[in-house]
């Protein structure tokens, strides 16, 4: 063994109360238990010193974070019970101690693996390491904006912080699987070598290990009197719970709060040495009657997270206290003299402010921050000031279903099993009230999909890790349009109670118990029932206000067509039905919307003016177009001269003019003329006539965005998207695939981002790329000429350009 190791160490382990029990408890012929200990503490301590290689800010699970375990451990169970312990009791103890954490030390192999995660063509070395690789990348695309900065990053150059990121991502991968990891790496390392006589305990020290990072309440599954003969016992739960205890009343890294972080980096940071300082074994008192923390802190941050974290372990006692009644009840059972007491709650009566000299304290311990007004942010998000038009929850349900549908989509593909998605809106009357109802058979939800995202505003699962980790895992490609975890407020807008019945899909044709909740306005309690739902999927309905439904005084025919304008592409079959008519739009529907219908006025024939018609599925981007080319003698040009003339009026001259030209967007006819008023005044004026206008209907995902792309510059907000090209078009798109663009909360507005950018050249590429497929090179060139000449946007330059004709 190393010298480190025997000179300190060792003797650390060999004065701890379990170790010292154990050799009194080991008989001569369970000698080899002491040396089998002595090595794996050993092979844990060595294994240890790696973590820092890979989690340099983890520096909580070296070697002193495990004999602080123990202590702890010995803390908990107190010398009385210590000596009532069997000999493989103590052992497993001091194992699981050691061995707990040994998943944050990965192999040089399995790291390597992970790095070619980021290789343009990676190569393996065997099927191990690919599978390594496969795992890691799982993880990676369950995190799309660590990828997109990563991405960003490269293209800048800027290597070094690319690098961190990379780290931070294999560290954080560390610490997500470390338990399962510990158990992987307990079985390779350790099969068959943990033995107590001639019982193998290392599947049993494997699945201690993995249990303090999981559920409680699993330890019950565990052996509670696995016996070695000779009345020598053990029971494994009350092992796991120790564990648990003993790893968490260390401050665990893997858990520390929040605040403390986002007090680094700022004006007074709070440093890492600090908030270890007041981590220390020896700042516990412990007792069956009272588990108490002390600190004095010189950082309102430091306090604040110690008591933040008191407030993690007093729901570990909680849960721990519990299983500890049941394991002492089976100990009293069994006729075994070994009861473990703890309290409910970590007593902080000694979390106190550091004084100055003058006995004064440091700071002003209140727990105050930023906290947000329920009533105001609801009326926020459902008032006027957010979403303006009640119609928007229409939308906002149907687009929760579209995703709810394209997830179970991508799960029974997966796992081979049939599937047709399919969505129904009704509008009806029943008992004197009017009802909307979304109907869908997609993924559904449980319990914790309601507790953790449906329940919380702001928290939607489609922007989760766990909906990117689903969605990888099946290799699914749609982009859900339910992004912002806001959307279902808006159904107060338009009514006072929210009824949901809803059952989760899982794998192999399983389900979820069926869940009926009822919610009576946004500030009210959900009142959850066992449900009769018979198949997975979720049907909402609104019970509407008479005086905010927007729905009332239409025709069933029009509520129809409200519907269809709310989904112009749908993925799949929607059934809408109200009052007898029934009707269904589908993703053959969208080829009935083209440019030409909607076309107004300002479109009539002008035959200085060619129309061209086009459709395009291309690049993420479906739909049709018209453009309008001012033409002259079959040519492009940017203005024609149709007349001028000059007259005499009593000695003055007047020139009358009319002209017709292209602009932003437009064409136009100018006209000078004149006119005599009552006193027989001449005046002349400049009149202006649309002969072509831009008009636009844009969908995202199938979903209708309510905005207008060609805006006038005081129409268009900072960071709001406008299109300004040197034609008039008429759009029909719906953006689709993989392709996305920025919105805001209330999805009626495109921000201009990076994807508005890439968009608005995609369509210049593919509308001008149309016009040169219909045209000769000749008049494709000189149509070019006038549109780069005439043209203001950088967009449109970039698509032309990249426009290809056989000269």
């Amino acid at each position: 063994m190393a010298d480190d190791f025997n000179d300190t160490f060792l003797p650390r382990i060999q004065e701890s109360e379990l170790y010292k029990a154990l050799r009194k408890k080991c008989c001569a012929k369970d000698s080899k238990v002491i040396g089998l200990v002595d090595d794996a503490v050993y092979y844990a301590f060595e294994r240890t010193k790696t973590i820092i290689t890979h989690m340099g800010e983890y520096t909580l699970h070296d070697s002193d974070h495990l004999f602080r375990v123990l202590q702890i451990m010995e803390k908990l169970l107190q010398k009385k019970n210590i000596k009532q312990l069997s000999a493989p009791e103590l052992m497993l103890l001091i194992l699981s101690a050691f061995f707990h954490d040994i998943g944050m030390a990965p192999d040089v192999k399995e790291v390597l693996s992970w790095q070619k995660n980021w290789d343009v063509n990676p190569e393996f070395i065997d099927a191990e390491d690919e599978i390594a690789f496969q795992k890691f990348k799982l993880f990676c695309s369950a995190r799309p904006d660590d990828e997109d900065l990563l991405e960003m990053l490269l293209i800048k150059g800027e290597t070094s912080k690319a690098d961190t990121l990379k780290s931070y991502l294999i560290s954080e991968y560390i610490r997500t699987t470390h338990a399962e990891r510990a158990r992987t790496i307990i079985s390779k390392d350790w099969n068959g070598k943990i033995i107590f006589r001639t019982t193998d305990l290392t599947v049993e020290l494997a699945q201690i290990c993995y249990s303090h990072n999981e559920d409680a309440q699993k330890l019950l599954e565990l052996d509670m009197d696995l016996s070695f003969g000779n009345d020598i016992v053990a029971c494994l739960p009350l092992i796991g719970v120790i564990l648990r205890l003993s790893d968490i009343l260390d401050f665990d890294g893997k858990r520390t709060p929040n605040v403390l972080y986002s007090h680094l980096y700022v004006r007074h940071p709070v440093s890492i040495a600090e908030w270890n300082k007041h981590r220390n074994v020896n700042s516990w008192d412990i007792s069956p009657k009272l588990i108490q923390f002390n600190a004095k802190c010189n950082h309102p941050a430091i306090e604040a997270s110690i008591r933040k974290f008191c407030d993690i372990i007093d729901k570990e006692l909680s849960v721990c206290h519990n299983l500890i009644s049941v394991i002492n009840e089976s100990n009293n059972k069994s006729a075994r003299n070994l009861e473990v007491k703890f309290p409910f709650k970590v007593n902080r009566s000694k979390i106190v402010t550091e004084k100055d000299f003058d006995n004064q304290p440091k700071y002003i311990y209140r727990d105050t921050h930023f906290t947000l007004s329920k009533s105001q942010v609801v009326e926020l998000l459902m008032g006027t000031k957010l979403y303006g038009d009640p119609q928007v929850a229409l939308r906002e349900l149907i687009q929760n279903s579209i995703d709810a549908c394209l997830l179970r989509s991508a799960q029974e593909n997966k796992w081979n099993n049939q599937y047709t998605p399919e969505i129904t809106v009704n509008y009806y009357d029943l008992n004197g009230e009017s009802i909307l109802e979304v109907d869908d058979n997609g993924t559904g939800m449980d319990q914790h999909i309601i507790d953790n995202y449906y329940s919380k505003v702001g928290s939607s699962f489609y922007k989760s890790n766990e909906f990117y980790s689903l969605r990888s895992e099946t290799n699914s490609t749609f982009i859900p349009t339910s992004r912002f975890g806001i959307g279902i407020l808006s159904c107060f807008m338009v009514a006072d109670t929210l009824i949901v019945d809803t059952k989760k899909v899982y794998i192999n044709h399983g389900s979820s118990d069926p869940l009926n909740i009822t919610v009576e306005g946004q500030e009210s309690i959900f009142w959850i029932k066992k449900g009769l739902r018979a198949l997975p999927g979720t049907t909402t309905k609104l019970i509407l206000r008479k005086n905010k439904n927007p729905w009332e005084k239409m025709s069933p025919e029009k509520f129809i067509q409200s519907v269809e304008s709310v989904i112009p592409n749908p993925p799949f079959k929607i059934n809408i039905r109200s009052t007898n008519i029934e009707k269904f739009i589908d993703e053959t529907s969208f080829k009935k919307i083209t440019s030409s219908t909607l076309k107004d006025k300002s479109w009539g024939v002008n035959e200085n003016i060619k129309v061209f018609e086009m459709t395009f599925n291309h690049l993420g981007i479906v739909g049709s177009a018209s453009v309008a080319i001012l033409e002259e003698s079959e040519m492009p040009v940017e203005k024609i001269d149709l007349t001028a003339k000059e007259i005499d009026i009593e000695g003055k001259k007047y020139t009358l003019e009319k002209s017709i030209r292209i602009g932003e967007n437009i064409i136009s006819e100018v006209s000078k003329s004149i006119s005599i008023n009552e006193k027989g005044e001449i005046r002349s004026y400049d009149s202006t006539t649309e002969a072509s206008r831009s008009i636009s209907q844009l969908s995202l995902h199938g979903i209708e965005v309510p905005t207008k792309l060609f805006k006038y510059e005081w129409e268009t907000k900072k960071n709001h998207i406008r299109i300004s090209w040197p034609f008039p078009l008429i759009l029909v798109v719906d953006v689709s695939g993989e392709r996305d663009l920025d919105l805001n909360s209330p999805r009626t507005e495109i921000l201009l981002t990076n994807k508005w950018n890439s968009f608005e050249e995609d369509l210049a590429f593919l509308i001008c790329q149309n016009i040169a497929d219909q045209v000769s090179d000749n008049y494709w060139y000189r149509l070019k000429e006038v549109l780069i000449a005439a043209s203001k946007s950088d967009a449109f330059l970039i698509g032309i350009n990249r426009v290809e004709k056989d000269w």
